[in-house]
């Protein structure tokens, strides 16, 4: 597929990545504890899937036939994404994870709730899906990029290939999220309002919000200029310019970036009814 033309779904269906455990340089390199629990935390980003694609396919953005092939495929390459993950940094305590009734209630019912919203929004949530998969790709991408310049050079070379896959799949939703934002301004809107809503990386707030803090402590301590990067790339995509996203992130860890309806929005078109946003 070209890294210019469009992007080729049937040649990434047909060709993905799969297991990647034989070819790894890595496995058994020691590592820094904290470099370790870094990439278990990556990985647990990358094989918890499930729940944003349960939001997903009940919504308009299940009708596209391509946006579902290629979203088949990219799970299937994100599980073994976080399967080589597991296997270079190795079993480590999990975070103690509680989730109240609120929490509970809302992981049964919101694929439905998310239903109800899509008959409101129809295919704009389909702007808001492949924005936010490209921003927590580029997210997750810096993460890696950080952890293969502290990491000995076998773990080094397989982080390489898992960015390689990931910058693959960055292109499909770059062009998707693009086209879908540039087309409609009521897609704008939305995207503004639910990217601001949501906790960076998708999944950070199933776990604590220490071990997110923790994460982006070991990988980048205090530098900043890497979310700043990353909220110059949102501000480049149509209708998106001044959420600063990633910058909110480093700030609140594992905490929404903004909860409040934001101004920059209201000021692009009239407030669309989507007062139950789910996540």
């Amino acid at each position: 597929m070209s890294a210019t033309g469009p992007f080729d779904v049937a040649a990434y269906v047909r060709a993905p990545l799969g297991p990647m455990r034989e070819t790894l340089q890595g496995v058994g390199a020691a590592l820094p504890a904290d470099l370790a629990d870094a990439l278990r935390y990556v990985q647990r980003r990358a094989q918890g899937t499930g729940s944003w694609l349960s939001h997903v396919l009940v919504t308009a953005t299940h009708k596209d036939a391509r946006i579902t092939a290629f979203l088949s495929t990219w799970a299937y390459e994100a599980h073994w994404f976080g399967d080589a993950l597991s296997a270079i940094a190795g079993a480590g305590p999990l975070p103690a994870i509680r989730r109240g009734i609120a929490a509970r209630v809302r992981d049964r019912f919101g694929p439905l709730r998310e239903a109800v919203v899509s008959n409101l929004h129809g295919r704009a949530l389909t702007a808001v899906h492949m924005t936010e998969r490209l921003v927590d790709g580029w997210i997750v991408d810096a993460m890696l990029e950080r952890a293969q310049q502290l990491a000995p050079s076998g773990v080094a070379a397989d982080l390489a290939r898992i960015r390689e896959g990931i910058a693959r799949q960055g292109r499909f939703f770059a062009e998707s999220a693009t086209d879908a934002l540039g087309r409609s301004r009521a897609a704008r809107v939305l995207a503004r309002r639910r990217l601001a809503k949501r906790t960076w990386p998708i999944g950070a707030d199933r776990e604590p919000a220490a071990a997110t803090a923790r994460a982006l402590d070991a990988l980048f301590g205090p530098d900043r200029s890497w979310a700043s990067a990353i909220d110059h790339r949102i501000d480049a995509l149509p209708g998106l310019a001044g959420l600063h996203l990633v910058r909110r992130t480093v700030r609140r860890p594992g905490r929404p970036a903004f909860r409040i309806p934001l101004r920059g929005a209201s000021r692009v078109t009239a407030p669309l009814p989507d007062g139950k946003d789910a996540r």
